[in-house]
């Protein structure tokens, strides 16, 4: 049995220089690739359903430089990195609220199959976002 219908969600990661209109032109081109190699009784149809413009805090900017200073206070050397648009701190941005992606245990295989995460490294992280929390409520 074949269905008569499939929906699929294709979450595309922007950059300050890759933009929705470039990641949308991407899966559009993607579609009319798929529907001439593959024909169906009807063409693909593409919908955006949501986007979030890509951000970065700098690294002077709160609360990045609060987790910034505790994990180099923690003794491990870090650097800002730029998130796809798919997290919590894209969708804050949006509404002017200044917020980071995070800072988490080390990974591998993200959103993969064989994801998986150091657990080991979970009393520092957490320690970590306690001294970020504290610095920002002017507790330390």
């Amino acid at each position: 049995m074949t269905p008569d219908r499939v929906d699929i969600n294709v979450d595309v990661r922007t950059t300050p220089s890759f933009d929705a209109h470039d990641a949308e032109t991407v899966v559009r081109k993607a579609a009319i690739e798929l529907d001439a190699e593959l024909p169906a009784p009807v063409p693909t149809r593409v919908s955006e359903v949501a986007s979030w413009p890509a951000f970065r805090l700098e690294e002077n900017e709160q609360p990045a430089a609060a987790l910034l200073s505790a994990a180099r206070a923690a003794g491990l050397d870090v650097r800002a990195k730029t998130a796809g648009p798919s997290n919590i701190g894209n969708l804050l941005a949006g509404y002017g609220i200044p917020a980071t992606a995070g800072f988490g245990v080390p990974y591998e295989g993200l959103h993969g199959i064989d994801e998986r995460a150091s657990l080991a490294e979970l009393p520092t992280v957490y320690a970590i976002h306690q001294r970020a929390v504290e610095k920002l409520l002017d507790l330390r």
